[in-house]
């Protein structure tokens, strides 16, 4: 992409403007602008990198992430939007302060399929849906977890979402025009999920590794299975410390885990072993790195 066809910040309302504290959108969200922000077309931007093209359209949101991200970016977006008056909740299990009440006054939800999908369920013996209707946006995270086995809970969420749309009772609300925009960087069958949430051709966005920022190498290693994925995950823990040493090249590193508690098992097995090299720990730079 042409880097002179980067979008200016200020193209978006004035009020709006300042919540960006750069003054052009990068290359991704520059191409992605017509679409996002001056249609309401359905979207599915395939790209490394991923935005999040609703921080332009901060009412009526679900957003909704299997990795957790609601916890994370409740925060984030309360302290961007909390001066706009705009109302951030987060629904997932690290919450459970919340009620009916709270749901019908946010105009943003963060929340995780499976906690989505069983407060409405739950809401639907006791008539409380009423906030259904004012829902005009559902971005979608990480949405190629679709073929995970959680994935059976975002699923219930859009054909819920897609049926209470289509009733005659809902025709003069928000929910009978609900935008649909998912993103991920590693989904294979974009077409068919553009089919699925009803995209149009200008609503899928196909980015490859040419448009990141900042160049990355691919190493892919194997090792030996073990008896099931658990036991798998565990021994996968005792490569991480010296592959770390190999290509981490002295930077910072991110090491992705498939549950919290795994997360917290390969912490405490890095710094274990960073801890036997004593002063030499190769995770505290030394006085010629701190001063370059």
């Amino acid at each position: 992409m042409d880097s002179y066809a980067l979008r200016l910040v200020s193209e978006l309302p004035e009020p709006f403007r300042s919540t960006f504290s750069f003054r052009y959108f990068n290359s991704l969200q520059s191409e992605c602008f017509p679409a996002c922000f001056l249609s309401d077309a359905n979207m599915v931007p395939f790209c490394r990198g991923k935005i999040h093209p609703c921080e332009g359209n901060p009412k009526n949101n679900l957003y909704s992430s299997f990795q957790g991200s609601g916890a994370r970016e409740a925060p984030h977006w309360n302290q961007k939007l909390g001066s706009y008056g705009v109302i951030c909740l987060e629904l997932t299990s690290d919450n459970e302060s919340y009620n009916i009440k709270n749901i019908q006054e946010a105009d943003v939800i963060l929340t995780t399929p499976e906690k989505f999908d069983s407060v409405t369920r739950y809401s639907i013996k006791d008539g409380s849906l009423s906030f259904f209707s004012d829902i005009a946006l559902l971005l979608i995270d990480e949405v190629h977890l679709l073929n995970d086995p959680r994935g059976a809970a975002l699923e219930a969420i859009v054909s819920r979402m897609k049926m209470l749309a289509r009733r005659p009772e809902m025709k003069s609300s928000p929910l009978a025009d609900v935008r649909f925009m998912a993103v991920s960087a590693t989904i294979p069958n974009l077409e068919d999920l553009a089919e699925w949430l009803m995209v149009p051709p200008q609503g899928m966005k196909r980015f490859g590794e040419e448009m990141r920022p900042v160049k990355l190498t691919t190493k892919v290693f194997g090792y030996p299975a073990a008896k099931n994925d658990f036991l798998f995950e565990k021994r996968l823990q005792n490569y991480i410390f010296d592959i770390l040493m190999q290509y981490s090249r002295g930077k910072s590193a991110l090491v992705f885990c498939s549950t919290r508690k795994g997360a917290q098992e390969a912490s405490q097995r890095i710094s274990q072993t960073a801890m036997t090299f004593g002063y030499s720990n190769p995770f505290i730079k030394t006085k010629e790195q701190q001063e370059g």
